[in-house]
């Protein structure tokens, strides 16, 4: 009965110190990251022009419930450099003086892009607002090519003045 006892407590030692060599999930190398970062443009004149990050393969990133305390803030992002990833941007115009936010026009513009991102690569969302139209696109940050394609939004017309019977 000691006998096995002592068998018995050997074999859990044995196994115990086999599972601590290695050889599981805690050993696996990491995939190959890249990372993706917003930018924006301040005009100095209390305008600031973000262009950010908004979905990641479907799942929104960033302070969804409060946007506007990104406005202005490049934040950066991980991203699997093995497999295609569906990235999904904006760019907009935002005032220090929350009334004009809300009366001017915000000029915004949408863009996406799907592709495989290169091992260590590092990619910025930059872009374009204007009266005249805006833009935004997703580039590479070392070469500055453009990956995808330059998303535009046309100009909203002016609203007619309407004329004054005097």
């Amino acid at each position: 009965m000691l006998l096995r006892r002592q068998l018995l407590l050997a074999s859990c030692l044995v196994l115990s110190a086999c599972q601590g060599l290695g050889g599981g999930e805690k050993d696996a190398v990491p995939p190959p990251q890249a990372s993706v970062t917003g930018s924006h443009v301040d005009d100095g004149n209390g305008r600031i022009d973000t262009f950010r990050v908004t979905e990641i393969d479907g799942h929104p990133v960033g302070r969804v419930e409060e946007p506007s305390k990104t406005i202005g803030i490049d934040a950066a992002y991980r991203i699997d450099a093995t497999r295609k990833v569906h990235l999904e941007f904006e760019g907009l115009a935002r005032y220090a003086n929350p009334m004009k936010t809300l009366f001017w026009d915000p000029h915004s513009v949408q863009g996406s892009v799907d592709f495989v991102p290169a091992a260590a690569g590092r990619y910025v969302v930059r872009g374009e607002i204007g009266p005249e139209g805006s833009s935004v696109w997703l580039e590479d940050d070392a070469s500055h090519e453009v990956i995808g394609r330059k998303f535009m939004a046309a100009p909203k017309p002016t609203p007619p003045v309407p004329e004054r019977n005097l």
